[in-house]
């Protein structure tokens, strides 16, 4: 059996039902940073398989192969977000919700997220010009955007042509960046979109826009 659990940012935020999978697991599989946030979780007779952040098809893979046993894929946030969940959903027997990055953003930056949009950035699975239109139409429609997964470190070009749309489209517009919300070294930076720097995000951090 293959069960997607989201586990929110780790520690506090994790749901009892996600704790409750968690101690019922016979295999534990996921990226090690966040098998690192629940690992005193995880029954001392598990396996746990690691793997690198990247590693999306190895985890894949990994779930398959130990689907007859209680297998458990760990995803952050909620799996059904740019999770796990996105990637397994026709094979899992049960995706197990976790509190979302942009739930948890949210609520450390006060902001409510009625009529929100939820954009990822990452250019590795989808185009930079579909992640710039999806911006561009967001704007239009006055919602508030959340945007995962901005990467300067590795893909800083992209990231400067996502600051410049924003910049262009979004006049006016505050921004919210919510480093490591609901972990430790949480914390947020704001202002005017004219002054954001996108490159002070990191894979930790989400984008909040709003007008």
């Amino acid at each position: 059996m293959i069960k997607v659990v989201g586990i929110g940012s780790g520690g506090d935020t994790i749901t009892l039902r996600a704790l409750k999978e968690l101690q019922e697991a016979d295999i534990v599989i996921g990226y090690r940073g966040y098998i690192d946030m629940i690992r005193e979780f995880i029954r001392k007779d598990a396996v746990v398989l690691e793997t690198e952040v990247d590693e999306i098809d190895v985890r894949i893979e990994q779930a398959r192969s130990h689907k007859d046993r209680r297998t458990i894929v760990v995803s952050s946030g909620d799996p059904m977000i740019f999770g796990m969940g996105s990637k397994l959903y026709k094979e899992a027997d049960e995706i197990i919700p976790g509190i979302t990055a942009l739930s948890l953003a949210g609520s450390v930056a006060k902001i409510p997220l009625d009529d929100s949009a939820i954009i990822s950035a990452s250019t590795y699975s989808i185009p930079l010009d579909s992640v710039l239109k999806r911006i561009e139409l967001a704007i239009e429609a006055n919602f508030t955007i959340g945007i995962y997964n901005i990467n300067p470190s590795t893909r800083k070009n992209d990231a400067i042509t996502i600051e410049r749309k924003i910049r262009e489209k979004a006049i006016g517009w505050t921004y919210y960046i919510i480093h490591n919300a609901m972990k430790e070294g949480q914390h947020v930076e704001t202002g005017t979109v004219e002054r954001l720097d996108i490159t002070r995000m990191t894979m930790n951090s989400i984008l909040i826009l709003k007008r």
